[in-house]
């Protein structure tokens, strides 16, 4: 154990040198998100403003639409009209008749149609449009919150909490004889390599998640987006997701003799395309994936992460909490065990 805890103090300082990984790790993920909030807050805070509608004061449907909260309702006259549509003081004119006049389509435009609609089907039916209750819902329904945007940022957490990946490769790369000094010690020492492997996992880990907390606060705090309300099933997956990007650092590193720049970039095309696949480059990925290729997002471990947060925390449910955390300790319990295989098969003719 003692030995276990000089070898994570050494490999903490050995990775807090690395400007790159520091960078990859705090840095990178912030900007991220600060291009994500640039290019999607817009979008993700619009909201409806209140329609203005002319009408004449001798209108029977006058003191209706006066009560709707909605709409703004402008007293004005038929010669007034085109004018008033012209200048954009109003989005549409109702006459006696009820008819509409606009000068564009848009949202406002058919909502008021729809309104106009539905008094005109009151009407019809002989019943008092005084006495109608607008704003009752007969129907008893639950409405869940949504922001199809938010799975961006869903997406973000997920892939950064795979970013001990790169930890990972660093880690293998110090018990090999054939990517750093430091392994040919190693490996012509009684040190145990699986002791230096699991204190390389353990700071790893602790590395990233210190990276995680650090992008978390500052999207809650500086950017305002409150993407956590339930912490504690919230970290379950932020910490899993972390392990497993570790162990798949560690599992690159060793697997194969290709040299640290590669590794790197095998590391770098797995985490951008199970992030595209994720969703993170447009909800419309997500959708598609979700209504062609199920089986794909139910296994691909950046989805299983965001998914179960978006749930978890904008849906409030859990049903699949269980079934992900599951399938992400499988893979890190699979990768863990190839990596040990691997690692104990690598001889050296010569150090």
């Amino acid at each position: 154990m003692s030995n276990i805890i000089r070898n994570c103090m050494y490999q903490g300082k050995n990775l807090f040198r690395e400007g790159s990984l520091l960078f990859w790790s705090v840095i990178y993920p912030i900007i991220l998100a600060v291009l994500f909030y640039a290019a999607f807050n817009g979008i993700m805070d619009s909201s409806l403003d209140d329609i203005n509608i002319g009408i004449e004061e001798s209108n029977e449907i006058f003191h209706v639409l006066e009560e709707m909260d909605f709409i703004n309702v402008h007293i004005i006259t038929e010669n007034e009209v085109y004018e008033k549509l012209d200048n954009e003081e109003i989005d549409a004119f109702i006459d006696s008749n009820l008819n509409l006049t606009v000068d564009e389509s848009g949202i406002n435009q058919t909502i008021i149609k729809e309104v106009v609609e539905e008094i005109k089907q009151i009407i019809k039916l002989n019943r008092p449009i005084d006495g109608f209750e607008f704003f009752v819902s007969y129907v008893q329904g639950k409405n869940q919150e949504a922001n199809s945007f938010v799975v961006i940022f869903y997406s973000l957490i997920a892939m950064v909490s795979t970013y001990g990946i790169y930890a990972g490769i660093e880690t293998a790369s110090l018990v090999q004889a054939n990517l750093s000094n430091l392994g040919i010690r190693i490996n012509v020492t009684p040190l145990k390599k699986q002791n230096f492997l699991i204190a390389g996992v353990i700071v790893s880990l602790l590395m990233n998640l210190f990276a995680n907390t650090v992008l978390l606060l500052f999207i809650n705090y500086i950017l305002k987006i409150h993407l956590c309300s339930d912490l504690k099933h919230s970290a379950v997956f932020i910490l899993l997701g972390n392990l497993f990007g570790v162990i798949l650092g560690v599992f690159i590193g060793v697997s194969n003799k290709k040299s640290m720049s590669v590794k790197t970039l095998i590391a770098i095309v797995v985490t951008l395309l199970l992030s595209f696949l994720s969703g993170m480059m447009g909800p419309w990925i997500k959708i598609m994936i979700d209504k062609y290729i199920p089986l794909l997002a139910r296994i691909n471990p950046i989805s299983i992460i965001s998914n179960n947060l978006y749930r978890i925390n904008l849906l409030g449910s859990t049903k699949s909490v269980g079934e992900g955390a599951v399938i992400l300790l499988f893979y890190c319990i699979v990768l863990l065990f190839l990596s040990y295989i691997f690692l104990r098969r690598k001889n050296y003719d010569s150090l």
